[in-house]
């Protein structure tokens, strides 16, 4: 007798310790998210050799899915204007030359990874955390000129996020897309004028971002039973 009392308090146990889990469950995750963006543009290339130079406006738009709480991977466009001065004869920066722009739209696709897990507040994960620096990278291609100009370009970046509520959230990221190509500026005399492009595959224009964005998530997954390891 005492030992089917005790099976039964050991049984009722376990079903108390496994109640949380289940309710933890129901919450889901979101699986994706839409964002929009605006910060500001700047390049690094032969009319701007320093970083943060002639800085003008950028704004854009993302989708990324969500693996887990550390990996996503994002399709994102950008859309702003890189500015420097005009050269002198010899191809370099005339500091009282007139000032040019270029107006370009960028399309890539990265790989995001979380240094955090990352996601709403669990009590029954302290692991999750509601903020978490990040990095990506991936691949992208560029037009300007007018649209009859294109670079491809590696995107990479740092950037830090965190959630507001179940569906809101906030980023800051600052992206360098590190370009094929060193014709970003209009005039001719910035471009291969000493003929050594294509000899230094380093030889490249760089153009970067810092924005902010709110990002709405959606798409909750489906939630798994634990006993019969099926979805509901």
């Amino acid at each position: 007798m005492y030992r089917r009392q005790r099976k039964l308090i050991l049984c009722l146990f376990a079903v108390l310790l496994c109640v949380p889990q289940l309710r933890a469950q129901r919450a889901g995750r979101n699986q994706l998210e839409f964002g929009l963006q605006g910060g500001m543009m700047y390049y690094v290339g032969d009319a701007n050799p320093k970083m943060f130079q002639n800085i003008r406006e950028a704004y854009g738009a993302e989708m990324s899915y969500l693996f887990n709480q550390r990996w996503s991977v994002m399709l994102q466009g950008t859309a702003g204007r890189i500015a420097g001065r005009t050269p002198t004869e010899q191809g370099l920066p005339d500091p009282n030359g007139e000032m040019w722009t270029n107006y370009m739209v960028s399309i890539d696709a990265v790989a995001r990874f979380n240094f955090l897990p990352f996601g709403i507040n669990d009590k029954y994960d302290l692991r999750i955390k509601p903020y978490t620096p990040y990095i990506f990278a991936g691949i992208g291609m560029t037009m300007h000129q007018q649209f009859k100009q294109f670079a491809a370009y590696i995107p990479v970046g740092i950037g830090f996020r965190w959630v507001c509520t179940e569906h809101l959230g906030m980023f800051l990221a600052w992206q360098n897309n590190i370009c094929f190509a060193d014709n970003l500026e209009p005039d001719p005399l910035y471009n291969n004028i000493h003929e050594l492009n294509g000899s230094n595959i380093f030889n490249c224009d760089v153009v970067s971002t810092i924005q902010f964005g709110i990002v709405f998530e959606f798409a909750k997954e489906k939630k798994i039973c634990k006993f019969c390891q099926e979805k509901l």
